[in-house]
């Protein structure tokens, strides 16, 4: 799982990017604390979506960079946050599964929602707030298999069963819900 978009609120947009550059920079400020992916194809795919996004409009964060050292294997890529996006961009409509994200800010409860809400998946979500009352509403309405209050978007436990919506996932796992994914019912009548 990665996180897909970043969306925070415009009273403190600017101290979260603020304090997003430093831990970001602090993590992975040199070329060998660049994260590797699973695959080259999954590095390649991660750049083409940043490339498609810059190409339409979409401005990198300045802390982050997406250039590559020569000598970087091609596994390799670093973590990339993208404003100004569109919902004509690739890394809007697509799961990166990857170090690529769309940052977006909003002033309403709803505009957050429906920013959440506007893909084909629906993994996982997290909402990191102060109020626990607008945490379970807005959870509430989020089209996600699991939503995190104040917790990162993997988030697994064994009793709990796991999977998304939409187009994300292949059913559930965990809980007894997975057990269930393994069963089928199956009807016999009959006539005496």
């Amino acid at each position: 799982m990665a996180t897909e978009r970043i969306l925070v609120h415009s009273s403190i947009a600017t101290e979260f990017q603020n304090v997003l550059a430093k831990t970001v920079n602090a993590m992975f400020g040199s070329q060998e604390d660049t994260p590797v992916l699973i695959t080259s194809a999954a590095a390649k795919k991660n750049r083409a979506l940043v490339e498609d996004a810059i190409s339409q409009g979409a401005k990198p964060l300045d802390m982050f960079t997406t250039e590559l050292d020569a000598n970087t294997v091609d596994t390799k890529m670093r973590p990339v946050v993208l404003t100004n996006m569109s919902t004509s961009m690739d890394l809007y409509r697509q799961e990166s599964f990857g170090p690529s994200v769309s940052w977006f800010a909003f002033d309403t409860e709803e505009e957050a929602i429906k920013l959440a809400n506007d893909t084909d998946y629906g993994l996982s979500a997290s909402i990191y707030t102060e109020n626990l009352g607008t945490a379970f509403r807005v959870a509430e309405q989020l089209d996600s298999g699991a939503v995190h209050i104040n917790s990162m978007t993997v988030h697994d436990e064994f009793a709990l069963p796991h999977g998304g919506v939409k187009k994300s996932g292949f059913g559930r796992f965990n809980g007894y819900q997975g057990l269930d994914e393994f069963m089928y019912c199956k009807t016999i009548t009959w006539m005496e």
